[in-house]
């Protein structure tokens, strides 16, 4: 039998996964150098070629594809029987790697993950912060916060809570251009869009119990809820965004909720894994943990 270490094996899992040295390096804590060093000493102790390695891209070989499929779940047995101990010894270790959206990371995660931490003082997190689709696979993300509707059908979500939305604009915008009585009246009107979601300009609102669709059109679209809140607040439009977002705004008066019996519906707040067989058990304690944060609402 062959000796090589499972840190090589994890290795080249890390760069199929992530599809690049460099970005393997990064959620391994390694130089690209070192990770190198050991897929090409597991590839030397195999006797067989595991990747095509190109200036572009990473590929498979063949016989690359068939080890990767086997290693995965040997390195998912082990991590699990190692969970299995801690788990008597209620312990929770490792690294725990998330991803969530910039104004709710900062908003909502921000002021309840260090409970989290303390309660798991063995715990490393790392926090990635960013208004896009983050790739968890390629990323080595753990597990992700995302609001919206879910379009990735390879990822596990587990609903966390809903997220009420509002449409709102600020006092002096609407005593210059006026308040919509109807939804409709929204297509006359300087518009500020959140296009992360949707690179089409429209948005959704409710007419009795049916959902509708409304072309919208504005000065500002943006990938950022916070910057679609000022600019609204400084009179540049509409919006339509999360309460989260812009609750303290309309507390205090510099934002005001218009068509409230037409609000659109709430999104829903996930938390999304990669699909696997094995979940670790860091990964279940945090999506359990924002439940119980976020159950009673937002």
């Amino acid at each position: 039998m062959q000796q090589y270490d499972l840190v090589a094996h994890k290795a080249f899992v890390t760069v199929v996964e992530a599809a690049s040295f460099n970005r393997a390096a990064e959620q391994l804590e390694a130089s690209s150098a070192a990770v190198s060093r050991r897929v090409s000493g597991l590839e030397s102790a195999l006797g067989v070629k595991l990747l095509n390695r190109t200036t572009r891209q990473i590929d498979l070989t063949e016989a690359g594809r068939q080890f990767y499929e086997d290693v995965v779940n040997i390195l998912e047995s082990l991590e699990a029987a190692e969970e299995k101990i801690q788990t008597g010894r209620e312990t929770i270790r490792g690294n725990l790697r998330i991803a969530a959206p910039l104004s709710f990371g900062i908003g909502r995660i921000a002021p309840v993950l260090p409970v989290f931490m303390k309660r798991h003082p063995e715990l490393k997190v790392h926090l990635q912060l960013e208004d896009r689709f983050t790739d968890l696979v390629a990323e080595g993300i753990d597990v992700a916060v995302r609001i919206g509707s879910l379009k990735d059908s390879t990822l596990v979500a587990t609903r966390l809570a809903d997220i009420p939305r509002v449409f709102c604009a600020s006092p002096g915008y609407l005593a210059v251009h006026g308040e919509p009585e109807k939804p409709q009246d929204l297509s006359r009107h300087d518009c500020l869009h959140y296009s992360l979601l949707s690179t089409r300009e429209h948005w959704h609102y409710f007419m009795g119990d049916e959902a509708r669709d409304i072309e919208i059109s504005g000065p500002l679209s943006t990938n950022n809820g916070d910057v679609l809140k000022e600019a609204a607040i400084q009179g540049l439009g509409i919006t339509m965004m999360p309460t989260f977002i812009v609750e303290d705004a309309l507390a205090d008066g510099r934002l005001k909720e218009i068509l409230a019996d037409h609000c659109p519906g709430p999104f829903g707040l996930y938390a999304v894994r990669p699909t696997r067989h094995f979940t670790p058990l860091r990964v279940r304690a945090f999506i359990k943990f924002l439940k119980e944060q976020f159950d009673n609402g937002l």
